[in-house]
């Protein structure tokens, strides 16, 4: 009959197949992030609110680090950092560690500027 429910196929959200649960960004080459890590200067190649990634000057996978950097948005941050895993270009990709809600806070507002500021270069 005409008043009868036909059966409609449910949709499914298929979760992302990576871990990587945040955005991530590269830094404006005119106003680079460097972080402090066991007394180097890094220049951070990628962002995001979950972690970042650098060019590997020596150091190990798995292991944890302290660092600390200042957003060019303002905000400093101070925590610790896993190196993840140091893939075949040699960049450590690293997660953070206990990031406080304040340095989370900040890191999502860099994130939120420079999606704005690339979506506005692709659409001049």
């Amino acid at each position: 009959m005409f008043w009868k429910k036909k059966n409609k196929q449910e949709k499914k959200f298929k979760a992302p197949e990576e871990a990587r649960q945040a955005y991530r960004v590269a830094p404006d080459p005119e106003s680079p992030i460097f972080v402090n890590l066991e007394g180097q200067s890094l220049e951070v190649l990628e962002i995001s609110s979950g972690g970042l990634a650098f060019k590997n000057k020596g150091f190990r996978a798995n292991a944890t680090y302290g660092i600390d950097f200042v957003l060019p948005t303002g905000g400093g941050i101070k925590t610790r950092i896993r190196i993840l895993r140091i893939d075949e270009e040699d960049i450590c990709r690293c997660n953070f560690i206990n990031l406080s809600t304040e340095s989370e806070d900040a890191l999502h507002r860099y994130v939120l500027v420079r999606q704005k500021d690339d979506l506005r270069s692709q659409n001049p």
